[in-house]
Formats: structure tokens, sequence, C-alpha cells
């Protein structure tokens, strides 16, 4: 019953941030920071069920702003919006979100077994994986996000270097004294995740609803025979909806690119394959919804994969989802959570029942969820706000939380107004001590002769370099992924 409880909390949860436009799974994750310490006295493995729950359904529950009312509720609902929102303007809302919504469950479903029932094979993973094979895939996972999932690339490592230097403030391990404290003493024990990523993530697209979202949907949903024929649609362009979900997973599993590059890759994965359609794409073809909402699930599973077994983030989200892990007492990327047979079944409950619940609600409820988006902005906005800005300020109750909350939303604020990379800032902070730790271990103990004999370790450095060229010289349809 607990459980059934926790997948059903987690999902309402989820679907309800999902819907609301410019939030996403992101912001609703952030959140949770001031109320996921309840599990911990409770049952820390429900916890697991919960934020997997809240996972799952907030990528369903992305779409519907977005084909309502042409503002995705997440960055990674953007490409589903294209197409989306013409067919409402149309009068065919509800059959692209059930189109929308099919395809997303099946396609979570598929990868969500392949990832998380297979997951604890996974880690054999780390028994071939040293020191220098780590510190090699952490530097894939920064060159991935510097070069390949933005648009200005050169900003992106700048903000990589931002984000690694905020994680290195406070008490140094090797020599116990302050660091980069400017004498605050509040400082030495580190910059708290909770305000960063809020201030980085969450208030900047608050700001933004608030100041330019619609208010109220213009776009009637209509139940009539739509839902069958998104069900149909689906099923007639299965190919398009495979194709996503494939590219999905494989964006999934590389660290630091996130829904949104695989989304976008989906979206025109789906454009190349059908060059010659009656309806063009952006004026309302079913397959440009089809597409990316088929990767969008998929890649929400399989970036678990570098988080949980390598405690490397694969998307902002997964960053935010291992901080609460960690608030349960859960240590990613660590042998001892390898035989931890009950944490990786919650992980398949709480994805897997969520991802079915969110179907079965969505299709039965699509007319009365769709009025959540009719609410104007200025009503919930505030409210979202002062959520997050309480979650912030737990840690420890004085006017220093709220400084560095203020702080952290200014410079999220900035790097979205001068384009550079939030997640690239974000994964930066949470990888700088596993930089510097595997860094450090990595030159004392291994010279260039020991590195060479190493062929995993020689692969992630010539992808690394690949990523590099790739991103520099020959990409040339990078997302602005600020």
């Amino acid at each position: 019953m607990e459980i059934f409880l926790a997948i059903l909390a987690g999902t309402l949860y989820g679907l309800i941030i999902g819907i609301v436009p410019n939030a996403g799974a992101t912001t609703g994750l952030v959140a949770l920071f001031g109320f996921i310490g309840w599990f911990t006295a409770f049952d820390p493995y429900l916890g697991v069920i919960f934020v997997m729950a809240v996972v799952a359904s907030s990528t369903t529950g992305d779409s519907f702003s977005g084909v309502l009312l042409g503002i995705p509720g997440a960055n990674s609902a953007a490409a589903t919006m294209v197409d989306g929102f013409p067919l409402a303007l149309q009068g065919r809302a509800t059959e692209a979100l059930t189109a929308a919504i099919v395809c997303s469950t099946f396609n979570g479903l598929l990868w969500g077994t392949l990832t998380f029932a297979l997951l604890p094979w996974y880690s054999n993973l780390i028994m071939i994986f040293g020191i220098p094979e780590l510190w090699a895939f952490v530097m894939l996972a920064l060159a991935t996000v510097g070069f390949v999932s933005s648009k200005f690339w050169v900003r992106s490592i700048i903000a990589i270097v931002i984000g690694c230097f905020i994680g290195l403030i406070g008490m140094d391990p090797y020599t116990a004294a302050d660091r980069y404290t400017f004498g605050w003493d509040y400082l030495a024990d580190s910059v708290q995740i909770m305000p960063f990523v809020a201030g980085l993530f969450a208030v900047p697209e608050i700001v933004k609803g608030l100041m330019g979202s619609k208010t109220v949907a213009t776009v009637k949903v209509s139940q009539k025979g739509q839902t069958w024929q998104g069900v149909k649609a689906v099923w007639e362009h299965k190919w398009d909806g495979l194709r996503g979900g494939f590219i999905g997973a494989f964006i999934g599993f590389l660290p630091g690119l996130g829904g949104a590059m695989s989304d976008w890759m989906a979206y025109g994965a789906t454009t190349a394959a059908n060059p010659n359609e009656k309806i063009p794409f952006g004026k309302g073809n079913i397959k440009g919804v089809i597409g990316p909402e088929g990767s969008n699930n998929a890649q929400k599973a399989t970036s678990m994969i570098p988080t949980v077994l390598f405690g490397i983030p694969g998307a902002s989200f997964a960053a935010i989802v291992m901080a609460l892990f960690m608030y349960l007492d859960f240590e990613l990327g660590t042998p001892d959570l390898v035989y931890d047979d009950r944490f990786f079944d919650s992980l398949f409950i709480g994805f897997m029942g969520a991802t079915i619940a969110v179907c079965v609600i969505c299709l039965v409820f699509t007319r009365w969820i769709a009025m959540i988006t009719y609410i104007p902005y200025w009503v919930f906005g505030p409210l979202l706000l002062v959520f997050v800005t309480w979650a912030c300020v737990q840690y420890t109750g004085g006017w220093e939380d709220y400084a560095i909350f203020i702080l952290c939303s200014i410079l999220g604020l900035s790097a979205k107004y001068f384009k550079f990379s939030r997640p690239a800032m974000l994964i930066g902070f949470i990888l700088a001590d596993r930089i510097e730790s595997l860094s450090l271990q990595m030159f004392i103990l291994y010279d260039i002769p020991k590195l060479l004999d190493r062929p995993i370790f020689l692969g992630l450095c010539v992808a690394v370099i690949g990523m590099f060229i790739y991103g520099v010289f020959f990409n040339k349809t990078r997302l602005n992924y600020s």
C-alpha cells in the first residue's frame, strides 16, 4: 500500500509540475528538497520510488502546455510544441496529446525495462573502470556538454569553469584549510546544492513565465474521436516513435547532453526520414509529435545509468536526482550501492509504475488536466517561487541562506540572459570534487607508459578529442541550450 501511495503521489505531483508552463521536471525536483528528508526517517526507499515517479510523470506532463499554449513545460518539450501547437490550433489538440502520451509511455516502458531491469548487470562496468577510466569518463561528460550540446561552446566551457570554481568553495579536503570563502565562515561548508540549483534553473524559468507567458489557453480540447485517432497515429508511425526512442536512449547514456538535445535530434531525424510530406513539418504534422515524444522518457531512463553507476549526471535533472538521493543517504557511484538490490528495485518500481499510471490518468482525464494550463501564470508563478524559496532556506534558517539563494538566482538569470549554458555550469558544480580527486590520484599513481597500456582509457580520450573536433568544427546544428 505504501509503495502504491508513493507512486501515486509522485505521479500526480510530477504530472502537475510538468503541465505548468516553464516549470518542468527540474523545477519540480528542486522543490522536493523542502520535504524529501521526511522519507529518511520513515523509509528512504519509498523516497527513491517517489522521486523516480516524479521523473517519469513530469516528462509526460510537459507536453500539455506545449500543445495547448505553445509554451513548453520544459526545454525538452519545445520540439513537441513545433507541430503539437499547430495541431491544437486546428482543433486536434486531443489527438496530438494522445499521440504524445502513448508514444512516450511505450518508449518509457521499453527503455525503462532495458535500463532498470539490467542496471545491476551494467554495474559490472565498475569492475573494469579504474581511476584513469573514471577520469576520462568525467572529461567525456564535460566535453559533451561543453562542445556539443550548446550553440555557444566557448561560453559553455566558461560556464563549466565557473561551476567547478563554485563547487570547490569550502574546506580543502587535503589541507583542511578554507578556500575561496572570501572570509565568509558560512561558505566553509561549501555552497549548498539546493540554492545553487534553484537559483540556476527554477528562478529564471519562473521569472520568464511571469514576464512573458500567455495567461489563458485559447485552444479548446475536444474528446470526440480524437483519443482513438491519436492511438492510431502512433501505430501507423511506429517507426518514427521507435527511432526517437533509440535516439533518446543513446543520448541519455552519454552524460551531460540532456533531454532538449535528444528531443531535437529525434525531431530532426523524423523530418529527415520523411522528406516528402503532404503536411509540412511545423504546420501540424503528427509525426513531428511522435518522433520527439518517443525520445523523452527513453532519455530519462538511460540517463540514470551514468548517474547511478558512476555518480556522473546523465542530464541536469539527473544531477538534482543525484542530490536528492544523497539527502536520502544513498551515495551514487560507489561500489557498495551495486549490492543494494532494494535500491535498484525501487528505481524500477518508481519509474515503471509512474509511466503506466500517468498514461492511464492522462488518457482518461485529458480534458480536465488541460484546464490547469488555462490558469494565468501570475496565479501559480508566485506560489511556486515562494515554495522554492522556502525549500532553499532550510539549511541554517539564517540570513545567509537567503543571501546565497539571491546570489545564485542572479547568477542563473545572468547565465540565461547572456546564453551561458546552465546545464554545463551545474555539471561543473556537481563534478568539481570528483575532478579534483581523480586528477590528483591519476597523476600521482600513473605515469604515461601505464596510461598507454589501458585501452578503455585511450578509447575514452579519443572520444573526448572527437567531441572537441566535432563540436568546434563540424557541428552546424547546435542548440541554444542555455
